[in-house]
């Protein structure tokens, strides 16, 4: 396989190979085409890295060691920890959102923090851990399903809501959490994925191929190799598939797209949450929360919920089903703007499941039998299959197919 120079790299949105010049630490490369960071230049991260990984691992134990909220009402208090929602929701016949909830807000955050000290700890000492490589892959790819500031503002709404009719008491599991999502977020913003591929070493081991006519990005460590046109192969740094687009990347988002519409209106119309106080049953959609606390006086919380519950999902669809029309019937209009906007549909999808934390916190605290109790509806169930598929959705989506339109 034909290894490339590292100073050439092509871009992941829109297919550019570029030469990059020699940086200064503390710039960065963008794509001179559709403005995508390309390289950027650091002193190494990994220590500082390494350091925020274990104080995070300290934190997560006190998150899940102590009570996380307490409420008061009527001089009877209900204690929750992180997992109460999760455990409810799984002995309620919700187990797949209850693995859901539990994957993102826990086990993730969770596998990110071991993975990363399993990693850096021999680079500290000039080694290399096995499997270095597939695990940081590993790592990468998992990062936008780990969602827990997202966990958190479901909590504050939910704060909010129940703070009208009891007293919330934030425990010492809440604080401690949300440290630990500062130190996440530190660790991974302040990460230069470089400086741990960089230490890899390239398999140069493999068969040349007859005909290596074709650049190709590796899209988790940024190799460029040549592969054989209209052939897949492995990455020799860091094992992933090397592809020139992303296998059936219109047929597979399209099918998703459709799935997540067909979702859309269950999940609006159906009860997220079912309400029983003295033997009297209300049920809310997502709609009806927006606008019980739009009418409560708390109009920003409604604007919260409105835009990730309502406004994004929506928008996310829209875009994506434009995205899929303006390729397969070759559109020219502006491909930066589109890839733009394929951007903008990959970060925030994410947020929509600030809802689905709502409801996990709900139920895990009003559980006051005989006077009061929420349950989970089935419109939480479809919701959650909608920002799940959506988020599949838009990864499965290729933007350099935007760009291919322009050069044909």
């Amino acid at each position: 396989m034909d290894i490339t120079t590292q100073l050439s790299t092509t871009c992941h949105d829109c297919g550019l190979t570029q030469t990059l010049p020699e940086m200064p630490e503390g710039t960065k490369a963008i794509c001179t085409r559709c403005g995508s960071v390309l390289f950027q230049k650091t002193k190494d991260t990994t220590q500082r890295t390494l350091a925020l990984s274990i104080a995070g691992l300290i934190l997560f134990a006190i998150a899940n060691a102590y009570p996380f909220i307490s409420m008061q009402v009527e001089g009877r208090i209900q204690e929750t920890t992180l997992v109460t929602g999760v455990i409810w929701l799984f002995t309620n016949g919700m187990q797949g959102l209850s693995a859901l909830v539990l994957f993102t807000s826990i086990l993730v955050p969770l596998l990110q923090l071991i993975a990363l000290i399993f990693i850096l700890t021999p680079i500290q000492f000039g080694q290399l851990a096995p499997r270095t490589g597939k695990i940081f892959r590993t790592v990468r790819h998992l990062m936008p399903w780990s969602m827990m500031e997202v966990f958190l503002l479901g909590i504050l709404v939910s704060m909010i809501k129940l703070g009208k009719m009891a007293t919330i008491i934030p425990g010492t599991a809440m604080w401690a959490y949300t440290a630990l999502i500062l130190v996440i977020i530190t660790a991974f913003s302040g990460l230069n994925p470089y400086d741990i591929w960089k230490r890899l070493p390239i398999n140069s081991s493999e068969k040349e191929p007859e005909s290596c006519t074709q650049p190709a990005t590796c899209h988790s460590c940024s190799l460029v190799c040549g592969i054989p046109e209209a052939h897949h192969a492995a990455c020799p740094r860091c094992g992933s598939s090397l592809h020139l687009r992303k296998p059936n990347s219109l047929q597979r988002t399209t099918a998703l797209v459709v799935a997540a519409i067909l979702l859309y209106l269950p999940a609006n119309l159906l009860p997220i949450t079912v309400t029983q106080v003295f033997g009297s049953t209300q049920a809310d959609t997502i709609m009806s929360g927006v606008v019980y606390f739009m009418f409560s006086g708390s109009w920003h919380i409604a604007l919260v919920i409105f835009i990730a519950s309502i406004f994004i999902p929506l928008l996310k669809l829209i875009t994506l089903v434009y995205l899929l029309i303006s390729v397969k019937f070759q559109h020219q209009w502006k491909p930066v703007t589109r890839t733009r906007m394929y951007r903008l549909t990959e970060a925030v999808g994410r947020w929509s499941m600030v809802d689905v934390y709502v409801v996990t916190v709900l139920v895990a605290l009003v559980q006051l039998d005989p006077f009061a109790a929420i349950q989970a509806g089935p419109g939480a169930v479809y919701f959650a299959a909608v920002v799940v598929i959506t988020m599949f959705a838009a990864e499965s989506f290729d933007p350099r197919l935007i760009w291919d339109q322009k050069e044909d």
